[in-house]
C-alpha cells in the first residue's frame, strides 16, 4: 500500500521521485509481516457485520421474515454456540448460516431490488471479497 501511495506521489513530482521510489526496494515490503491474515474466527464475525448492515435487505428463515439486525443476531447466536466445533468460515457458511437446523430449509436473502438468494451463495460470495481484500 505503502508502495503504491509513493509511486503516485512520484509520479506527481516527476522523474527524480521515481527514481527515488525505485531506489528504495524496502518500501515494497514495508508492513508486509506486521499486517496479519485474518484469523477464521475474524472472517466470520466479518460475515456476521456484513449481514447486520445490508440496509433494506431482507432476510428469510423458515418462512418469515427478519431483518438484517435480526438476521445477524440470530447468526451469532448460532456461531457462539458452536463456534468449538466450526473451524473455518466455509463450515460456519455451510453448516451454520445456509439453511435452519430444525427443518433444513435454506436461509435466504432477498436485496432491495427485489433480487432472492440463498444466504450460503451470498455469504461464500461475500467470504471470498474478504480474503481477496
Amino acid at each position: 500500500m505503502l508502495r503504491f501511495a509513493m509511486l503516485g506521489i512520484a509520479l506527481l513530482l516527476g522523474p527524480a521521485a521515481t527514481s527515488f521510489v525505485q531506489a528504495q526496494p524496502f518500501i515494497s515490503n514495508y508492513g508486509a509481516e506486521s499486517i496479519a491474515e485474518l484469523t477464521e474466527p475474524q472472517k466470520v464475525e466479518r460475515l456476521i457485520e456484513w449481514v447486520r448492515h445490508l440496509d433494506g435487505a431482507t432476510f428469510i428463515r423458515n418462512g418469515e421474515e427478519y431483518n438484517c439486525q435480526q438476521a445477524a443476531d440470530h447468526l451469532q447466536s448460532k456461531w457462539e454456540k458452536h463456534k468449538d466445533e466450526v473451524k473455518t468460515a466455509e463450515e460456519f457458511i455451510d453448516g451454520l448460516a445456509s439453511k435452519s437446523g430444525m427443518t433444513g430449509e435454506d436461509y435466504l436473502i432477498r436485496f432491495p431490488d427485489g433480487k432472492t438468494v440463498t444466504c450460503g451463495e451470498a455469504l461464500h460470495q461475500q467470504l471470498q471479497r474478504i480474503e481477496q481484500s
